[in-house]
């Protein structure tokens, strides 16, 4: 492993995984705070997890601007100085018992933003720091970090908050920023781009030159719409399955509970072996077939389900985990790969308000195919949708690409459309 050695790295890798885990915990401790002790419902509750993903959707652009014009590293650093200190008045407010629901709005929604910027900053800052030779391997690190915390974290923060409490689990949640934040002061690494003048391009001219480059770059081009319509799909799909669990097989919260932590556990096992996997198969060929098959899992819900029952759809679920984390790591490390780095800020958010409008559009509009046409052609549309995503990347340069940018082939200009991230001689190798 290239990065084994590669201490920053390693630095940022140990950070985002103690933060990772901390986001679990208020992800469960927010509303339980919110239910349990201010009173709230399913409205309340709604409303927290909207604050959780709407400054994706409405900020993630211009978090891309700020990327591009300031040191990512120091974005970082503020993100999670701010998370740390939002986090923190939860359990300090508890403790002079002034709480209220709509300081936890406030919490939600500041910690909401700095996140937002973070994971603009930390995806543009990601190939300066190691390389676009290393992202496959980077990113597939950070990824097992984040499904580990999906596994466990989930289990570890009600535990915590069965024992200290609400209030106090936030207070850990508070404390892995803070870990976060150290582990970002430690890296030696510093942003080698030029220093932005005062005299650079208004905003509007640079917000134009990224949209430029993400849809006048072919590859950019073909992986933004596969990534946009596949999650579309997707999250319909996520909307249906715990619906479809419950009412039509008429399954346990623990047998639900299970399918799910097999799922965890099979997200983990693809993205150990996404590298291998696109090594064997190329990896255009490994971003067509994966969004295909995770569609093909949707579709094939209702058969798992009618013919083997709980079983079934613990079978499915291991299939739709197993592939998910390939698409997401080699779509992320692609476009970092094939992005001019000082441009890579703007790409990054304008790309990622997209895939989170597209969750956000997937849940509604699954929930409600779901009730206008019930489940298993719900579910159906959702698979087709998936796969049709997968298979768009057919249509363009993406399909033949063989392997990630690293190299001094100078197919990469004619493949692309752009030079990569990088030294000016990074290619994207084709199929013969």
């Amino acid at each position: 492993m290239a990065l084994g050695r590669h201490s920053d790295f390693n630095r940022l890798w140990f950070g985002q995984t103690v933060s990772n885990f901390g986001d679990k915990i208020s992800l469960l401790a927010l509303p339980t705070l919110a239910v349990v002790f201010l009173d709230g419902g399913a409205f309340e509750v709604g409303v927290l997890g909207a604050l959780r993903f709407l400054p994706f959707l409405l900020l993630a652009p211009v978090a891309g601007l700020v990327a591009d014009r300031v040191s990512r590293r120091t974005v970082m650093i503020a993100a999670d100085l701010g998370r740390f200190l939002a986090l923190g008045t939860i359990p300090l407010a508890f403790a002079l018992d002034s709480v209220s629901m709509t300081h936890v709005y406030i919490v939600a929604g500041v910690t909401g933003i700095l996140t937002t910027f973070f994971e603009v900053s930390y995806q543009s800052w990601l190939p300066q720091l190691i390389g676009t030779e290393n992202l496959v391997e980077g990113n597939t690190k950070l990824q097992i970090s984040r499904s580990v915390a999906e596994a466990v974290g989930a289990g570890a923060g009600g535990a915590l908050i069965q024992f200290l409490g609400a209030a106090r689990a936030i207070t850990a949640d508070a404390l892995t920023f803070l870990v976060s934040l150290v582990a970002l002061l430690l890296i030696r690494h510093r942003d080698t781009r030029a220093r932005v003048e005062e005299t650079k391009a208004s905003a509007k001219a640079e917000m134009k030159e990224g949209l430029k480059t993400l849809f006048g770059t072919p590859v950019l081009r073909s992986l933004f719409t596969a990534n946009v319509v596949v999650n579309l799909g997707a999250a319909m799909g996520d909307a249906l399955l715990i619906v479809y669990a419950y009412k039509v097989l008429d399954l346990s919260p623990g047998q639900v509970g299970a399918a799910f932590a097999v799922m965890s556990v099979f997200v983990i096992v693809g993205a150990v072996l996404s590298e291998q996997v696109s090594k064997a198969l190329t990896l255009g060929r490994t971003l067509v077939l994966t969004a295909v098959v995770l569609g093909a899992g949707y579709v094939l819900v209702p058969t798992g389900g009618a013919v083997a029952g709980f079983v079934g759809l613990i079978v499915v679920q291991a299939v739709i985990g197993f592939v998910s984390p390939m698409f997401d790591i080699h779509v992320l490390s692609l476009v970092q790969g094939v992005t001019p780095n000082e441009q890579m800020g703007r790409v990054s958010g304008t790309a990622l308000s997209a895939v989170y409008g597209a969750l956000s559009l997937g849940y509604l509009v699954g929930g409600a195919l779901g009730e206008a046409l019930g489940l298993t052609g719900a579910l159906a549309i959702a698979g087709a949708i998936t796969a049709i995503g997968g298979l768009t990347l057919l249509g363009g340069p993406v399909a033949a690409i063989k392997e990630m940018p690293g190299g001094d082939d100078p197919e990469a200009q004619d493949s692309t459309g752009a030079e990569p991230a990088g030294s000016a001689g990074d290619d994207v190798k084709l199929r013969a």
